[in-house]
């Protein structure tokens, strides 16, 4: 570029050279007359008059541009030296936010309001600083500025969201997620926060409307979409029986089971159901197709109550029924254990048992065997070698939360500890289920957890809700 505008500069030199070469040959005579004044001139000389006097007009309108312009250009940079101080004020405050230094960062943002001009810039430091510093009314004061300005308003609403969860003021944090959500119903902490707090609330079907809002933004997958409906109509089915609508109970159940028949909450449920009704037999084929995918010991003693069987040596036979839909889990071994156990068949209740045990028996395994030894009078010795393994045994199968690890003693749709919906699963510490493992999720501001999604994971002796 620089070689291009000398040759452009060296043209016009030798074009002005030319010029006045060409004048200088042709000087020619210029005569002007006015109210008896004459002037006789050569043409060369004339032109250079014009040029001058050109250049002298151009000069004086760029002196009187500057004068009249002066003092604005002087608040001008008086205006831009305030901004660049104060947005140097505003990234030092972010600093020292980053940093966990709250004094520092209060310091920064009282400048930053003095120095600039637009206060929603620094309302959102305000807001942080203040939450270093333990101040949550200011904090609040500051999030709720942010509700005046159009741009900050959603991150004031997510500021508000985090205040109020904090505070344990639910009502006030379902309010502010859901208009978080009608101004950004794409984002997705927004959409599995307003979710997990209407199903902690129990608003299955306003929860279950957030939830295809989510699928149809893609936001929740479709194989989680499915899964977390299934659970959500487990839950609606649950309050129309409460109601009385008995009918409306068991068509919930029907198609929360037609959805996600792996997950053990639906296949009982519908089982459930059906043997209220009367359909001892459409119960056992249901509890059949669940243990297929996900055995529970919950669902053998639903399936022994619906075979209507009392005889402990038939309910073996029942059980083992059962068993042949899953022969490769733990659970069927475990399952045929006990009721040889309750029918007085040692032999046949060890084999099972040392089955299931492997290499590493688990606390269960070990307690049971135990009492084989105990009931078929081996003596106290292996009875006691079983105990103190149980002891040190690893930990069975229970309900743990795949977002936070919480162990619950029973299956419940929402984690007592992180209030996350639908992420009980069946499964031994340190493992996740065979249907649904919990999902990477970026930190938020906010104390909320998603249900887990994935594909199948699975593991012998691992499974899910």
């Amino acid at each position: 570029m620089t070689m291009l505008r000398t040759i452009i500069w060296f043209v016009v030199a030798i074009a002005a050279m030319l010029g006045a070469v060409w004048l200088a040959e042709r000087p020619g005579s210029v005569t002007a007359e006015f109210r008896g004044w004459r002037l006789d001139t050569s043409f060369g000389v004339l032109m250079i008059a014009v040029v001058v006097l050109i250049l002298i007009g151009i000069a004086g309108w760029l002196l009187y541009r500057w004068i009249v312009g002066a003092p604005g250009a002087l608040l001008d940079g008086w205006g831009e030296s305030r901004r660049r101080r104060g947005y140097r004020e505003l990234t030092q405050g972010l600093a020292a936010v980053a940093a966990g230094d709250g004094v520092e960062a209060q310091k920064h943002a009282r400048k930053a309001e003095q120095l600039l001009s637009e206060p929603a810039l620094t309302l959102l430091l305000s807001a942080q600083a203040a939450q270093l510093n333990g101040d949550r009314d200011g904090a609040r004061r500051a999030f709720s500025a942010m509700l005046d300005d159009d741009q900050m308003a959603f991150l004031g609403l997510r500021g508000l969201i985090g205040q109020s969860l904090r505070d344990g003021d639910q009502a006030q944090a379902l309010a502010y997620a859901e208009r978080a959500f009608r101004l950004r119903p794409q984002t997705p902490w927004v959409v599995h926060s307003l979710f997990d707090m209407q199903a902690q609330g129990g608003q299955w079907k306003a929860a279950q409307e957030t939830l295809e809002a989510g699928i149809r933004r893609k936001v929740v997958t479709a194989d989680k979409g499915r899964t977390l409906k299934a659970l959500l109509e487990v839950e609606r089915s649950r309050e129309a029986e409460r109601e009385g609508r008995a009918s409306d109970a068991l068509a919930l159940a029907r198609e929360a089971f037609g959805l996600a028949p792996e997950r053990i909450a639906v296949t009982q449920r519908l089982a459930e159901l059906q043997l209220k009704s009367g359909d001892s037999k459409k119960a056992m084929k249901t509890i059949e197709r669940g243990w297929s995918v996900a055995p529970h010991p919950d669902l053998v003693a639903l399936y022994l109550e619906s075979s209507g069987e009392t005889e402990a040596l038939k309910r073996v036979g029942i059980v083992r029924r059962l068993a042949q839909q899953n022969p490769g889990d733990i659970e069927s071994h475990l399952a045929l254990a006990q009721a040889s156990l309750e029918a007085g068949l040692w032999g046949e209740a060890r084999r099972h048992l040392e089955t299931a045990s492997g290499t590493n028996p688990s606390t269960r395994v070990c307690r049971l065997m135990a009492e084989v030894e105990e009931r078929a009078h081996t003596g106290p010795e292996k009875v006691r070698e079983w105990l103190g393994r149980a002891a040190d045994a690893p930990a069975d199968r229970a309900w743990r939360c795949t977002s936070c690890g919480a162990h619950h003693e029973a299956w419940r749709p929402v984690c007592e500890s992180c209030g996350a919906f639908g992420t009980l699963q069946w499964r031994a510490p340190g493992t996740y289920g065979q249907i649904l493992p919990p999902e990477a999720t970026p930190g938020l501001a906010l104390p909320t957890s998603s249900p887990g999604s994935g594909l199948p994971v699975p593991a012998a002796n691992n499974t899910t809700s």
